[in-house]
């Protein structure tokens, strides 16, 4: 296999190849034509930052004039590996192995009690009989937390640098457990105080993402840049609430044209701040920083760029105008990777008898694992009252069956069609999960400009080899191209950076962003992609 400036990352400071720093860390700056990126962002930010306060010092003072209170939350990053590994949560919900995620973290609603890590809500009265039990803690103090329906939440500030992908959007977290139901093998929290809960963490709809978001940049969506861009995000169950949140807004200054709406639709969800309601989460993601510096003084500065307010009435709305279930983006084109890639039975099942002949001897033993389909779509998970990992409707997921590394010698080889190179996504990524802890640990990003191309496994003539890719996986370098599997047991960065042989694994497949439709492909109208074990042999 070779391969041409690839995405190829590794957990940080844990890789025994021969990677740049950048690399090291997590993708590489250097593997396609960085854009001009100004490394004075911060203080550019900080330039305006001045013009922008006064603006939001307005909106607050237009809220809290017509009958509102105003409480500051925040945006920030969170490694969830690093949580795992301190066993403080014992999932890491499938993260995507190199990517950041940003959560808000929210303060309890007014006349809500805090939890144990949270401070008072603004005007807390602890004796009052009436307030509301606190929110669960899982994740982190205030990610998950519930609203009344007459509740906002507007984000405003800076997007994220030039990346291949970012999006935000809001999830229904943790839902009340039902009667008589085992929740033993799902992700659950709570108490007798706040009431026992599990997770579904589903998507409320499609992204708000890159490629249509209301930034000054891209006002009211139209065509443009739309990084490093000023925008805002208003998060309402109710039309009513989100046009007092624009009117305000507009009065202390902002543009319409950079204010984007994330409903929440009240036909799934049982929204309220009682015991047994619903809790909220609202995610941020990017991926493959085009500028891997910028990108993530970004992330480890959000309170530089953004700022999070959440907004209650002083007294609650009689009426509401709740947002409906909305039409969500279609997957489907009626165009398939079947069409567009001729011949692919036989290429696939030629490709797979060329890898094989290429590392098959005496020593090693091949071993074809199946692929299935990993998440559902969030309504759905929702309505199965299952666990969808806080899914991305950019994002089609397919998954290995589970297997095990034996020892050190054991590699897999991931194969399949060049999704990017056949139309239907804008990259895609394949990622080394632990099945115990959903760990995504090292991973491969494959873009237009970033490639592990499996020419060197067709003849040179055969025009549509360009259809195809093969990634391999393995403990050590043996071939120059390897994604290296790290270690749980004595990796520096924590036990959940690695996975160790002899643990249950799987790889994760995620194809990102059909361009035509701006949404994941159809599940049906790719074709999956393929993996190899190769085990080294026992000796008798």
């Amino acid at each position: 296999m070779h391969k041409t400036h690839s995405y190829y990352f590794n957990t940080p400071m844990y890789s025994f190849s021969p990677m740049c720093n950048s690399c090291k860390m997590y993708s590489c700056p250097h593997c396609i034509n960085t854009p001009m990126y100004n490394r004075n962002f911060s203080r550019q930010f900080s330039n305006c930052a001045n013009a922008e306060d006064t603006k939001i010092t307005g909106f607050i003072s237009t809220l809290e004039d017509r009958g509102f209170i105003v409480q500051e939350g925040k945006l920030k990053y969170l490694d969830i590996l690093k949580l795992v590994s301190e066993g403080k949560i014992d999932t890491a919900f499938a993260n995507n192995a190199g990517a950041p995620y940003a959560t808000y973290l929210l303060p309890p609603a007014p006349n809500q009690d805090p939890s144990p890590a949270q401070k008072p809500p603004k005007g807390y009265n602890p004796q009052d009989p009436n307030n509301y039990p606190a929110n669960i803690e899982y994740t982190a103090p205030g990610m998950d937390y519930k609203l009344r329906a007459d509740e906002a939440i507007v984000l405003i500030g800076k997007t994220p640098p030039s990346a291949y992908n970012f999006s935000y959007r809001s999830y229904l977290g943790f839902v009340k457990n039902e009667r008589s139901k085992d929740y033993s093998d799902t992700i659950t929290a709570g108490n007798d105080n706040t009431g026992f809960y599990h997770n579904i963490g589903a998507s409320m709809g499609d992204q708000i993402n890159n490629h249509n978001i209301w930034t000054d940049n891209t006002p009211y969506g139209a065509p443009g840049n739309p990084f490093n861009s000023s925008t805002i995000i208003i998060t309402t169950a109710d039309r009513g609430i989100n046009k007092q949140m624009r009117d305000a807004l507009v009065k202390s200054g902002f543009n319409l044209g950079i204010m984007n709406d994330d409903n929440i639709p009240m036909g799934l969800t049982n929204i309220g701040l009682e015991k047994g309601k619903d809790t909220f989460s609202f995610i941020m993601r990017a991926a493959i920083w085009l500028d891997h510096d910028a990108g993530w003084d970004y992330i480890n500065n959000l309170k530089n760029y953004v700022k999070v307010l959440r907004i209650t009435p002083k007294t609650p709305y009689p009426y509401l105008n709740l947002w409906p279930i909305p039409n969500l983006k279609m997957h489907e084109t009626g165009t398939t990777e079947f069409q567009i890639v001729p011949y692919a039975r036989n290429g696939l099942n030629y490709l797979r008898n060329e890898i094989i002949r290429k590392y098959e001897n005496e020593e090693y033993e091949p071993i074809d694992l199946d692929s299935k389909l990993w998440i559902l779509d969030g309504y759905e998970g929702i309505l199965q009252d299952v666990p969808v990992y806080y899914d991305n409707r950019d994002g089609l997921y397919i998954r290995t069956d589970k297997f095990q590394l034996k020892t050190d010698e054991d590699f897999v080889i991931l194969y399949g069609v060049d999704h990017v190179q056949s139309g239907l996504a804008t990259f895609f990524n394949i990622s080394f999960y632990g099945e115990e802890l959903w760990n995504g640990v090292v991973g491969a990003n494959i873009t237009d400009n970033s490639k592990y191309p499996a020419t060197e496994y067709f003849p040179k003539d055969y025009k549509n080899s360009k259809y195809y890719y093969a990634v391999k996986m393995a403990r050590k370098v043996e071939e120059g191209n390897e994604v290296i599997i790290p270690y749980s047991t004595g990796n520096p960065s924590g036990s959940a950076y690695g996975v160790d042989n002899n643990e249950d694994a799987y790889v994760g497949f995620r194809i990102y962003t059909n361009p035509e439709t701006n949404v994941a492909p159809a599940i049906f109208d790719v074709i999956w992609s393929r993996a190899i074990l190769f085990r080294k042999k026992e000796k008798q």
